[in-house]
């Protein structure tokens, strides 16, 4: 089945949504919350691969980050995502009790789904925190280079995205390089990876609202919220990288510890932290494993 795409106007802000399956017509809706860059495009080929494990009896959104992909408005705060999330479901999935939901962070995004169940309890089967950084982001190997040389970053990537656009003028050249770059992904899925780079990623007010964004997160993501983990714990996996340069690495084995009956799951396999670009299958398998 192909995708859907869309432009939502989610209270007054232009938002980004991929659709699998129909909301209303099925009794199974998987959300999925994008890490950052919060490009929902990069996540089709994950949200095919569940798609199909289920056999097309779901449906699935990826709701971007707002401020990601164009139309742009302003920049976000992480709180301003996390409402954004909350009454983009409230807005395009049935509100009732009998409509199950199964949320999907990876990254940032699984920090948001955390700050957001308490709001969703009643209506949440399951949550999914795929690579979590959950805590500490600024102390992990990634954060510290990213704090090093974000003054820097914040100028040369965006103007890097306008001097690209200059020296490949025309489209079909740009999307010539990127299907050549996104040659191992599904044909199916090629033409919205190419695009979510080509339109969002390459984009300089884009890039720049990602990368302020990932700013926030090094001086927000701190300490991680152990309350909401405890209340929630039955209904929550959380799956770490093995090699997760944004997440301390001391992180998994002391979450263990702390909560020996939670579903806490590392990585064997060197999957990267972003999964999506390489292990879609392999993490989708995972998860619907896990699927009662």
């Amino acid at each position: 089945m192909s995708t859907k795409q869309k432009i939502e106007n989610v209270n007054g802000i232009p938002t980004h949504i991929y659709q699998l399956g129909n909301a209303m017509q099925s009794s199974t809706t998987i959300v999925i919350i994008p890490g950052n860059p919060g490009l929902g495009g990069f996540y089709i080929p994950f949200a095919h691969e569940l798609y199909n494990l289920f056999n097309e009896n779901i449906s699935i959104l990826v709701i971007s980050q707002a401020g990601h992909s164009p139309p742009l408005k302003h920049r976000f705060t992480l709180n301003e995502q996390i409402e954004h999330k909350l009454q983009s479901i409230d807005q395009l999935l049935p509100r009732t009790r009998q409509h199950r939901l199964i949320l999907i962070g990876h990254s940032i995004g699984a920090y948001m789904v955390l700050r957001m169940l308490k709001k969703l309890e009643h209506r949440l089967d399951r949550a999914f925190l795929l690579f979590p950084t959950l805590e500490r982001m600024r102390e992990s190997d990634a954060g510290k280079r990213f704090v090093r040389f974000y003054p820097v970053m914040l100028y040369l990537l965006p103007l890097l995205c306008w001097i690209f656009s200059f020296i490949f003028p025309f489209d079909w050249l740009k999307r010539k390089l990127l299907s050549y770059h996104f040659a191992d992904s599904p044909e199916a899925d090629r033409s919205i990876l190419v695009d979510t780079v080509l339109y969002d990623l390459l984009n300089p007010v884009s890039m720049k609202n990602i990368l302020q964004m990932a700013n926030e997160e090094m001086s927000v993501v701190r300490k991680r919220d152990d309350e909401i983990i405890k209340e929630f714990l039955p209904k929550l996996t959380f799956y770490y990288g093995s090699n997760d340069h944004w997440v301390p690495d001391d992180v998994p084995k002391e979450m263990k510890e702390l909560y020996p009956q939670g579903d806490i799951i590392k990585c064997s396999n060197q999957y990267l932290h972003a999964f999506v670009l390489k292990h879609s299958k392999e993490l989708a398998k995972i998860v619907f494993d896990k699927i009662d």
